[in-house]
């Protein structure tokens, strides 16, 4: 049994569409990838993590102690650092998605270079 020929058209011009849009989907994926992961995207989102974090409060006056502990107290210089050190790991795991998908990703990639660098230093080694 055969389609009627408008039906068989309307049929082609779906899945012409269908494709056309899977085709936009991915290549625009692709593009926001390679714009969010460009150096002025990144060096955007640090300059307004940054800011958000408290680059344009209002500095306190050197006379108030806001916890009560000394400017020179270990303590308060240790939650400094971990607050850096937070930050920074938080932009090295966006760095790392953006280029690899997830850590795993990371992971293979490093490993397929130690493979690389073990089959070349194999090749090259003089025999005896």
């Amino acid at each position: 049994m055969r389609l009627d020929p408008e039906i068989d058209k309307v049929e082609v011009r779906i899945m012409r569409r269908r494709h056309e849009l899977t085709r936009v989907t991915q290549e625009s994926g692709e593009r926001a990838m390679k714009t969010l992961a460009s150096p002025g995207a990144l060096i955007g989102a640090a300059l307004l993590g940054f800011l958000a974090g408290g680059g344009i409060a209002p500095r306190h006056k050197a006379g108030h102690a806001r916890s009560g502990r000394r400017r020179n107290d270990p303590a308060a210089r240790a939650v400094q650092r971990t607050g850096v050190v937070g930050a920074l790991a938080t932009g090295a795991m966006w760095l790392v998605r953006a280029k690899f998908g997830s850590p795993a990703g990371l992971a293979q990639y490093v490993m397929s270079l130690a493979r690389r660098r073990q089959a070349t230093s194999a090749r090259h080694t003089p025999r005896r």
